[in-house]
């Protein structure tokens, strides 16, 4: 065969292969998002409202795993606050195999209430803020000062966070105001959650490796804190399948029988 016409079958080939590819891609399966989930109760004996109950949730989200992230979206579940040790201010936890280098991608709040909540701001950057952060030290290296889990984010000092302005509860997380509330009524917090990318972690991370979780409220480690150790594991269900019907199939295998018969007819013509 002289070479123009095999370049021409070369290019039908190609044609060819790259429908083929189109048909079947819709029938890879993808990949599903996880969450681990982690949700505790307790009390707090120096509330001053109605209510001395505690609540908070905790979900690690692996659907960004595919660049490296983990998403944390911490909520207070609790009643409102009256007092600084009702709010949830940090969180702790630990992974089996204690990976390090995770640092802080972004922390958004959809709401921020201020002000005995009168004033609201919505989509708050706290990174930019420079109100949520990281630990100082350790990372997953060692244990926090004065706990046993590895990890943490949290925006009062704690002895393990750098302490951002104004007073260390600002910005903590809050569900709402509880009454009587003077100790509270002139701070700034996060309306009910607050979600936190991390990056640096393996994409193979396993969200299952998360365990011991620490909710912190207050500003001092000696202040409530509810910890779980068990949380509950989800992985979404696949999506439906792509149906890819035979007509397509039949066509893309056409493509290449036509293709050929081309080469062909037109290799005759000039044989003759």
């Amino acid at each position: 065969m002289s070479q123009p016409y095999s370049k021409q079958l070369l290019g039908y080939l190609t044609y060819f292969v790259s429908a083929l590819a189109v048909v079947t891609a819709g029938q890879i399966p993808k990949a599903n998002a996880a969450t681990m989930t982690f949700s505790a109760t307790g009390t707090n004996s120096n509330s001053g409202g109605t209510t001395n109950a505690l609540g908070a949730k905790v979900v690690f989200d692996d659907s960004l795993i595919s660049q490296g992230k983990l998403q944390v979206t911490l909520t207070n579940t609790g009643p409102g606050a009256t007092v600084p040790s009702d709010i949830l201010t940090a969180l702790f936890w630990d992974i089996t195999g204690n990976p390090t280098g995770l640092s802080l991608s972004s922390a958004i709040a959809p709401k921020v209430v201020a002000d005995n909540g009168a004033s609201t701001t919505t989509n708050v950057d706290l990174k930019s803020l420079d109100e949520w952060k990281l630990p100082n030290t350790g990372n997953g290296s060692a244990a926090l000062p004065g706990i046993t889990q590895n990890y943490g984010i949290g925006t009062a000092g704690l002895g393990i966070f750098q302490g951002g302005g104004g007073q260390q509860f600002n910005y903590g997380i809050i569900s709402g105001y509880d009454s009587p509330n003077p100790a509270v009524a002139g701070g700034t917090f996060v309306k009910d959650s607050a979600t936190f990318v991390l990056s640096g972690l393996s994409t193979n991370f396993n969200i299952q490796n998360i365990n011991n979780v620490r909710f912190q409220y207050g500003t001092a480690l000696n202040e409530p804190s509810i910890t779980k150790n068990q949380g509950t594991y989800y992985t979404s269900p696949p999506p439906p399948p792509q149906q890819v019907p035979e007509p397509a199939t039949n066509a893309a295998l056409g493509l290449l029988a036509v293709s050929a018969l081309k080469v062909l007819k037109k290799k005759a013509l000039v044989q003759v």
